[in-house]
């Protein structure tokens, strides 16, 4: 008797495992999604638990950020846009504004995306960074500093004096993303 993997053609498993890893991330995508619907605030599970990116609300991200430990940086309401939430284990927060026919997960990079990651020594390593070759700051109010490198063009990395998270800013245009800092557009969730 022969088993079902065997019965397959090779040619087909390979299609068959892509399938089955996609039901997987849309089971977490939706379990996500169902917590952010139901969520009223008082749960207690670590801000760090894993997701898949989701589409959620304003209000879903403003909740989500409430309950958080660590904060969560966004570049604000943008009409026209979707909001894509994914989480790691190691507790990094990424926010992407997709327009509004692009799917969660779409895999171009095309898209603003503001990043929040948990970094004990975030201010210090940035402004170390900052002074290397290829690798350009400048001094933002209250003392912050962001930084800019060759390696990564379309990032923009900030941080504060006493934070223990870094931000990250990516965008199409490195300008674009220095821009939008420099503006005061990325701000933490409230």
């Amino acid at each position: 008797m022969t088993g079902f993997a065997e019965s397959v053609p090779p040619a087909h498993r390979a299609q068959l495992s892509q399938l089955a890893v996609l039901a997987v991330a849309v089971a977490v995508a939706a379990a996500v999604v169902g917590w952010l619907l139901v969520h009223n605030g008082s749960d207690t599970r670590s801000p760090a638990t894993p997701s898949g990116p989701a589409l959620v609300s304003q209000t879903q991200l403003e909740e989500l950020a409430s309950s958080s430990a660590q904060p969560i940086y966004w570049a604000g309401p943008r009409k026209g846009f979707s909001y894509e939430l994914t989480r790691t284990a190691d507790g990094r927060t990424y926010v992407r504004y997709l327009p509004h026919d692009v799917p969660a997960g779409d895999r171009r990079a095309e898209f603003l995306v503001v990043g929040t990651y948990e970094r004990p020594h975030a201010f210090s390593d940035l402004s170390r960074a900052g002074t290397r070759s290829a690798a350009g700051s400048v001094k933002l109010a209250r003392g912050g500093v962001l930084v800019f490198t060759e390696r990564r063009p379309h990032s923009a990395y900030f941080s504060y004096p006493g934070a223990s998270n870094q931000v990250e800013v990516f965008a199409p245009s490195g300008a674009t993303a220095r821009a939008l800092v420099l503006h005061g557009e990325i701000k933490e969730i409230r």
